[in-house]
């Protein structure tokens, strides 16, 4: 009897003592990690953040009367503010502005290089002919809708170096970016006979041709004058008085598409607004005042904010499979004389070049068109035929059809985030988007490239390559990743005249360092609040589990990889804030993984498991001599 009462009292204490032990060892307090939870301005919620990034943004003025320019006027009416999605835990953009004039000395300078690099000559501009340009949209015919112009044509690049080598400062703890707004007005004939433009050119990435046309959906636009350039440093600059045919296209085809209604379209330069209006008198001030808002406004909102949509994915690895579906080989073209058009391997080096941080899993399939008959003859009963040639309006139902078909075609389990995509290469049939045509489509988490024979190749011929594919995938692809054009109706297309993929207007695959700012910042503050929620759960647990000594290294690491996150973060160095945030996070796991493989769960819950067993011992003793 004695023996069964001490076994009761064994068996109680061995039944308590764990949830006891567990209760005592919670109450202790946190170590001194939690310093990133408690010090951080994001709340512990991940789909909710109260981050406010402050950025300044330096606009240099060159060549502008400072007596014109109403600084006051203009800051009050800039956009500073910008919050962005709220699907993942992303900081609001706060921009603090500063406005400077260069000196006279270094706009000299500025001017004689310019000077000493531009071409001047007959002919070496265009102008838009708008009344033939809007006569072949109604009739589909394709004109030379250009008239040359005699002028200056400046090298866009040889200026962007030129401004990064003199002009520029990098901002060293003090993040932002810089707007160099230009007035070159001397370079031009008060009758306008003579003008000033910016020539920008690249060299195709699958092609390796040097592309001097412009992609716009009509054929034979092969001019490319701009008004400024930038995107390759944290800088970009508008000569306000250089000429550009580009947005008088804009207003003339592509009004329809929500260009907005901004005082830079009404204006072909700032000659013309000074000659319009006398910018000396006060409502003259005025007008010029607006023109530059609107301009700045354009560029704030459209590029230097890195804009980014409510829909953006964050995922450490992404996978990118195309399937190509291949309707030329059957109408007489060779494979081996397709397959330049899109490369696996120049695609992932220029992804990996921009976004380092995320694993990237590219996959490229070649297949017929006949492979799939489903596809083949949707295609063959539903083209149509109007003056701009034949086309299938993919929203009439074959978009859905491919939609839904997704899951069969693709590996949707392939990656954190699976970007599909169906290339489809066709014979002299075009895809349009209720009636719009494309080369791609995308930002719907999935991709449509169109070409054909005629857009891959000059006149079809197929030892002359002209489209590259490849950037195209580039650029719906950053659709998906959540980027949009650099012009919208909001900010209007006045912003367009930037080096980056996304744009209309540029030649590069490669994303602006505006947009790898915008992804790399979004994806730190993703990750580092991600971070702090799993580390808030993984403390507990470590308390929890008595603090085992043995993750002591570990959490020091984790302490001090959230505090370069943070300092990388200041630097604008969001490769490096992007990549710790992975990293970071990949630690934590290690701690939970730590818990799982030991199955350690307290000082006192092993002491408990010691116990056990002689309780167990206990009562099968206490058995075997009731059994006797």
């Amino acid at each position: 009897m004695k023996n069964c009462k001490l076994l009761n009292f064994v068996m109680i204490i061995a039944l308590f003592i764990a949830p006891i032990s567990f209760q005592i060892i919670t109450e202790k307090p946190l170590t001194s990690i939690s310093k990133h939870r408690e010090s951080s301005s994001f709340t512990l919620n991940p789909t909710a953040y109260t981050k406010t990034e402050e950025l300044k943004l330096k606009i240099e003025f060159i060549g502008f009367n400072r007596n014109l320019i109403d600084e006051i006027s203009i800051e009050n009416q800039l956009i500073s503010n910008f919050q962005f999605s709220q699907a993942v835990p992303q900081a609001e953009i706060n921009f603090n502005f500063e406005f400077n004039h260069i000196s006279n000395a270094d706009k000299t300078e500025l001017e004689n290089y310019i000077n000493s690099t531009a071409v001047n000559g007959t002919g070496t501009g265009y102008k838009l002919n708008k009344t033939l340009l809007l006569e072949d949209l109604i009739s589909g015919n394709r004109s030379d809708v250009f008239i040359p112009r005699d002028g200056m044509s400046i090298d866009a690049e040889l200026i962007n170096e030129y401004i990064n080598e003199h002009l520029y400062q990098e901002p060293v703890n003090d993040p932002g970016y810089t707007f160099y707004i230009m007035n070159f007005s001397l370079f031009d004939s008060p009758d306008h006979s003579l003008e000033h433009w910016y020539e920008t050119t690249g060299v195709g990435l699958d092609s390796n041709r040097t592309i001097t046309w412009w992609y716009s959906g009509y054929k034979g636009l092969e001019k490319r004058a701009a008004m400024g350039w930038g995107g390759k440093y944290r800088f970009c600059y508008l000569d306000l008085s250089a000429r550009s045919w580009y947005l008088d296209y804009v207003r003339t085809a592509w009004s329809q598409y929500g260009i907005g209604s901004y005082s830079f379209y009404d204006y072909p330069d700032l000659d013309n607004l000074s000659q319009t209006v006398d910018i000396t008198t006060p409502d003259g001030q005025d007008v010029l005042t607006e023109y530059l808002i609107d301009w700045i406004n354009s560029y704030i909102g459209n590029v230097l904010s890195g804009p980014v949509y409510n829909d953006l994915p964050i995922g450490r690895s992404v996978s990118l499979q195309v399937m190509v579906i291949n309707n030329l080989t059957i109408n007489g073209f060779d494979e081996r004389d397709l397959k330049w058009c899109i490369s696996k391997n120049r695609i992932i080096d220029q992804l990996v070049l921009d976004f380092p941080w995320i694993n990237w899993l590219i996959d490229i399939e070649w297949l017929e068109l006949t492979d799939y008959p489903e596809y083949f003859y949707y295609l063959q009963e539903n083209i149509e035929e109007d003056v701009n040639g034949k086309y299938i309006e993919v929203s009439d139902g074959f978009f859905f059809e491919l939609e839904d078909d997704l899951i069969t075609n693709f590996n949707l389990s392939r990656a954190e985030i699976v970007l599909p995509c169906y290339f489809f290469i066709t014979n002299d049939v075009s895809f349009r988007w209720n009636g719009v045509s494309f080369a791609g489509l995308g930002g719907m988490s999935w991709e449509i490239l169109l070409g054909d024979q005629y857009s891959l190749f000059e006149d079809g011929n197929t030892s002359l390559p002209k489209r590259d594919m490849s950037t195209v995938m580039i650029h719906e692809l950053g659709h998906s990743l959540g980027l949009p054009h650099p012009h919208s109706s909001t900010f209007g297309w006045g912003s367009s005249f930037i080096n980056e993929v996304m744009s209309y207007f540029s030649t590069s695959p490669s994303f602006s360092t505006f947009y790898k700012d915008a992804i790399g910042r979004a994806h730190s503050d993703a990750h580092y609040i991600y971070a702090l929620e799993e580390l808030n759960t993984t403390m507990e647990r470590y308390e929890y589990e008595g603090r085992p000594i043995e993750l002591n290294d570990l959490l020091d690491e984790i302490d001090n990889t959230l505090d370069s996150i943070s300092l990388y973060y200041q630097q604008m160095d969001y490769n490096a804030s992007a990549s710790l945030g992975i990293h970071v996070r990949s630690l934590i796991q290690d701690t939970m993984d730590y818990f799982q493989e030991t199955g350690n769960f307290g000082y006192l819950g092993f002491l408990a498991l010691l116990i056990i067993p002689v309780v167990i011992i206990a009562v099968l003793v206490n058995r075997k001599r009731a059994i006797k």
